[in-house]
């Protein structure tokens, strides 16, 4: 039986895993009723991030080791990559503490916070898993490059279904454009520290303020730490990405 190509595979599982949020989004649009806009969809969205999580660990164990995907030590020599990362992680957690310490949560609103910290955890492994860790790992066999336009190209692909859910197209271009320079940040970072397991917790931490934010009626209460991210992936992907891949480039 012939092998298959695990650049084949990387495809195959980040199709699989974009048509399975596609169905997730527009059921909880089209069938119970609630946009992409509305923290409520997570309700929807978890038992399919639960399936796709799941999809995404065995085509993992399938066709890749761990080691392959990025479960491994982080390479101490660049550990300054994650500085920026852990910065935001850390203001993140406490500022959440703080408002949820002070806040009045309703019973109903700890229920819905709940649910969006779980379903950000799976969106956060499996995200990783697939674009960092599969697709990502199929194609650096050959070459950091294509890896790195690949696996962000693709990433940013997958939020074109956001779409289906209500989102308007303005947004959902707006999406594309910044999580394909997520992805080459991510995707870079990668390469820098060796380990997936960082990128996967901040991923989850990312989404969790976002919409766990909503949730608590409190927005993002780190919008000035969050532009300042996103600004220095901004930066990195412009000015010194060109100069990493001219380095590789070069003879």
């Amino acid at each position: 039986m012939k092998k298959l190509s695990l650049k084949k595979v990387s495809i195959f599982t980040a199709i699989i895993y974009t048509a399975l949020i596609g169905l997730g989004m527009y059921t909880a649009f089209h069938i119970n009723g609630t946009s992409y806009d509305n923290p409520a969809m997570v309700k929807t969205l978890i038992w399919f991030e639960i399936i796709m999580t799941l999809f995404a660990v065995v085509m993992s164990v399938k066709f890749f080791s761990w080691q392959q995907l990025g479960f491994t030590k982080i390479d101490k020599k660049n550990i300054a990559w994650l500085l920026p990362m852990a910065i935001t992680a850390i203001v993140i957690l406490f500022t959440m503490t703080s408002f949820m310490s002070q806040a009045q949560i309703s019973a109903q609103q700890w229920q819905l916070f709940t649910v969006v910290g779980i379903t950000t955890l799976l969106v956060g492994f499996s995200e990783e898993l697939v674009y960092r860790g599969i697709v990502f790992s199929a194609f650096f066999k050959d070459s950091q490059i294509k890896a790195l336009w690949v696996s962000a190209v693709i990433f940013s692909l997958l939020h074109s279904v956001n779409v289906v859910a209500g989102l308007e197209v303005s947004g959902m271009l707006m999406q594309l454009a910044m999580t394909f320079i997520a992805g080459l940040f991510f995707a870079l970072v990668r390469i820098k520290i060796q380990s997936i397991i960082p990128l996967m917790i901040f991923h989850w931490l990312w989404d969790f303020n976002l919409i766990g934010g909503e949730v608590l009626q409190a927005g993002d209460t780190n919008s000035l730490f969050t532009t300042a991210f996103i600004l220095f992936e901004l930066v990195v992907v412009c000015f010194y990405l060109p100069y990493y891949i001219y380095k590789l480039k070069r003879p």
